[in-house]
C-alpha cells in the first residue's frame, strides 16, 4: 500500500513541478499563479491523483481483500504488489503468501486434516 501513496505523492509532486516549469518558462510568478488560478490548479491535482488510483485499481481491490480476509482470519495481513499475493504474518513475525498456507505453525489445526481430526488419530 506504501508504493500507491508513493506513485499519489510523486503525482502531486509532478503537477507541482509542472506548473513551475510553466511559470519559469512564461515569466509569470509562481504563487501569483497558484494564487489566480488555485481551482484549476487543484482541479489538476485530484485529476492527477484519480489517473493513479484508476491505474492502481486492481491492486487497490487485492489488498483491501487481503485485508477483510485477514480480519475473518483474526490474523495481520498485507498485500504485496510486487509478488501480486496476499501475504499472512506467522508466529515469528515473518510473512507467508496466504493462499499457499494450509495451516501455519503454532496454530491449533497444524497437525489436522481439513476435517479437523489430528493427524495421529487418522486411520492409514
Amino acid at each position: 500500500m506504501w508504493l500507491f501513496w508513493l506513485y499519489e505523492f510523486l503525482g502531486f509532486v509532478g503537477v507541482i513541478l509542472l506548473i513551475f516549469a510553466y511559470c519559469h518558462f512564461s515569466k509569470k510568478g509562481f504563487w501569483s499563479f497558484l494564487w489566480h488560478n488555485l481551482k484549476w490548479v487543484a482541479w489538476s491535482v485530484v485529476g492527477v491523483w484519480l489517473l493513479i488510483a484508476i491505474l492502481c485499481r486492481g491492486d487497490l481491490y487485492n489488498a483491501a481483500r487481503c485485508y477483510f480476509r485477514g480480519e475473518s482470519m483474526h490474523a495481520n495481513t498485507k498485500y504485496s504488489i510486487f509478488w501480486s499475493e496476499c501475504q499472512i504474518e506467522t508466529t515469528n513475525g515473518s510473512y507467508l503468501p496466504i493462499d499457499r498456507t494450509r495451516a501455519l505453525p503454532g496454530s491449533k489445526d497444524h497437525d489436522s486434516n481439513d476435517n479437523g481430526i489430528p493427524a495421529d488419530n487418522l486411520i492409514n
